[in-house]
């Protein structure tokens, strides 16, 4: 199989997989998988590969505590609208993905 990384779509199809990983990592429970979706994560943002929205679900969401792989769900204060993940969870996961600010436990 061969990938282009010069496609258009590239970055987000990469975020896709990702998204993918989380929920299996929430479906499983399974802590490793989180570890490595930051490990690739970091690598990923250390080549260049851009942060996509809709990314974060390897993280708890500060706003409604849904588990990590799960979707964000509607709280008072805090509609979605058309969004999966609350903006605070994309925020938090883009500045850990970073360096910026430490992951929450149990990812770090």
């Amino acid at each position: 199989m061969r990938i282009n990384v010069e496609e258009p779509r590239s970055a987000e199809r990469f975020w896709e997989g990702m998204r993918e990983v989380a929920a299996a990592a929430a479906r499983h429970q399974d802590p490793d998988l989180y570890h490595s979706i930051v490990k690739i994560g970091r690598a990923a943002l250390s080549q260049g590969v851009e942060l996509v929205p809709s990314n974060g679900l390897f993280l708890e969401c500060p706003v409604c505590e849904v588990l990590a792989g799960q979707r964000c769900v509607n709280v008072p204060r805090h509609p979605l609208q058309d969004n999966v993940l609350h903006a605070e969870r994309t925020e938090l996961a883009e500045k850990a993905l970073r360096g910026e600010v430490p992951f929450p436990d149990p990812l770090r």
